[in-house]
């Protein structure tokens, strides 16, 4: 059955594999073409866009088992974006950090060739029915070699071309199996598919071996253990199928039995000792495949830049985010189903509401949670994003509070070069961050001792979430712009620090980045012999009251 969604689920499968393919060759190394340079991570782009059109294109079949009543197909297709999109941002890591994953470039190998001999075969008919009939016609020859006698029926290609068919249209093309007199009148009718040929067991392995850097006469050994076992196992779990079905062993529900649970037992538990046997041939196969698996240990090379995305972000954020992906394609399918008339139990319209509801809470979070890129500038700094409250000198002290709202980063920043001293958290209340009260909310005080003497940043914890993330511990140095830490939701920032010898760049209510310039200091050495004498005085003061910043905290 056609779906409204057939042409571009289509435009899906088919680019997925041209991306993909296209973003392996370029990503192994730098190119020239035309007389211009294309860096590998121009491949990794492609690899971008191609795992996630393979993405949406199983998000599209959704409707499809929805309509077959089959949730647990339906299930992993509505997974397939959070599935893709996770290795489309590791394509990303490997730009970012310029650095190849090898593993992951298998397995895009390994889809390209799996996929596209797969998807050719089961979208032309004459193919796809030349195939199904020599498995349907070699699986009873097995059962003749017994004396149980059966006949293949004609080829069923169902409506539509012979030539191409969209996947989307679900006519799947079979051929049927006629008992003999043996036959139990009860018992249904078998039909082989394009499913019971085992194109799809063999055609992993087949990309999986011509993927596998290693020596022509090994992969050739691990295709002859892997490919012709699984055929023959094939025609034998097909023939006992038919034998079980039609002798009604079971009653009504041989067939279910024995097609949807012993056979894929026996299935799975075959499929383990064949992957055991081609990784005695190709134990690189195996390393790329555990390699695959390790994608969330994969560590970030020394000095490359992190991702734009605060470190400690909760996991919450990510099954936030899943979930909403998940539940949108069952939604999104209610209005078609229902044009189509056709009546399913599922509450999709419920789903549709709560996956837009999630999808726009993810935004939201990964919007909060967000860590760009700052440029640091000369000078002392800001900590923080957001709007500047207050800026004081007093007592030989300059104070200067910046609020963030929920629309700011809440990562926050060292305002300067300096050894961590001290660290203390004052638990407190939960009044507003700009709230001249929130003086008594919790907090983390962290001191810096520098070259400008100490520096006091006090973290001030808002009414929402109320939970101050330190990145930094005493005794560590952190240079000026380094990350110290993250305040969840609306939260304050307070930085305390000598005012002899400062300028200060920023005004209240000016709206500042972190690593922007608040303030400059003169040094004594650039003064005059006469300005020194005026300014040494008060910056020894300074530092007297400086040695007792923590009073009253």
């Amino acid at each position: 059955m056609a779906t409204d969604f057939s042409l571009l689920g289509e435009v899906f499968v088919i680019s997925s594999l041209f991306l993909l393919a296209i973003g392996y060759y370029l990503s192994e190394r730098d190119h020239i073409f035309f007389g211009k340079r294309f860096p590998t991570k121009i491949g990794n782009q492609f690899s971008i866009l191609g795992w996630l059109s393979l993405g949406f294109f199983w998000w599209i079949q959704v409707e499809y088992y929805i309509l077959i009543k089959d949730p647990v197909n339906a299930l992993i297709c509505a997974a397939a974006v959070p599935f893709f999109g996770y290795l489309a941002y590791h394509e990303y890591l490997s730009i970012i950090w310029k650095s190849a994953y090898e593993p992951l470039r298998w397995l895009a190998a390994m889809t390209v060739v799996a996929g596209g001999i797969y998807f050719f075969v089961e979208r032309v008919p004459l193919l796809a029915g030349w195939l199904i009939h020599l498995v349907a016609e070699q699986s009873i020859w097995i059962l003749d070699i017994f004396g149980v006698d059966n006949t293949l029926g004609l080829i069923d290609y169902g409506e539509g071309s012979k030539i191409y068919r969209s996947g989307s249209e679900h006519e799947e093309v079979r051929v049927s199996i006629e008992g003999g007199s043996w036959k139990n009148p009860l018992a249904p009718s078998v039909n082989i598919v394009l499913a019971c040929t085992a194109l799809q067991s063999m055609i992993i392995f087949v990309g999986g071996v011509i993927c596998t850097k290693a020596p022509l006469n090994r992969r050739f050994n691990a295709f002859l253990v892997t490919v012709p076992p699984i055929y023959i196992l094939n025609l034998v779990r097909n023939a006992v199928v038919i034998w079980l079905t039609y002798e009604h062993v079971w009653g009504v529900d041989t067939f279910f039995w024995a097609h949807a649970v012993y056979a894929k037992i026996g299935s799975l538990l075959a499929l383990v000792v064949l992957a055991i046997a081609v990784f005695h041939f190709l134990p690189e196969m195996q390393d790329s495949i555990l390699g695959v698996i390790d994608l969330p240990l994969r560590e970030m090379p020394e000095g490359a830049p992190k991702i734009p995305f605060a470190k400690d972000m909760p996991n919450m954020v990510i099954y936030v985010i899943v979930s909403g992906l998940i539940l949108f394609p069952f939604g999104v399918s209610s209005n078609s189903i229902s044009e189509q008339g056709i009546v399913v139990d599922w509450p999709l319209e419920e789903m549709y509401a709560i996956s837009l509801v999630l999808i726009i809470l993810s935004i939201f979070l990964l919007c909060f949670y967000r860590d760009p890129y700052r440029e640091i500038q000369e000078g002392i700094v800001s900590s923080a994003d957001g709007l500047v409250q207050k800026v004081e000198t007093k007592r030989g002290m300059v104070h200067i509070s910046v609020f963030m709202g929920l629309q700011n980063v809440h990562v926050n920043r060292s305002p300067i070069d300096g050894k961590i001293i001290s660290q203390r958290h004052k638990p407190g209340g939960n009044l507003p961050a700009f709230s001249k009260d929130s003086n008594r909310n919790e907090r983390l005080i962290t001191k810096l001792d520098t070259d400008l003497g100490i520096f006091k940043i006090t973290q001030i914890a808002g009414f929402l979430v109320r939970r101050i993330v330190s990145y930094i511990e005493p005794n560590e140095f952190i240079k000026k712009g380094g990350r110290i830490g993250l305040i969840h939701f609306g939260s304050r920032v307070d930085l305390d620090f000598e005012s002899s010898g400062i300028r200060i760049k920023i005004k209240e209510g000016d709206r500042i980045l972190a690593g922007q310039t608040i303030a400059e200091f003169t040094p004594m050495s650039s003064l005059s012999v006469a300005e020194k004498l005026m300014e040494g005085p008060k910056r020894l003061l300074s530092k007297i009251q400086a040695s007792a910043i923590d009073k009253g905290d």
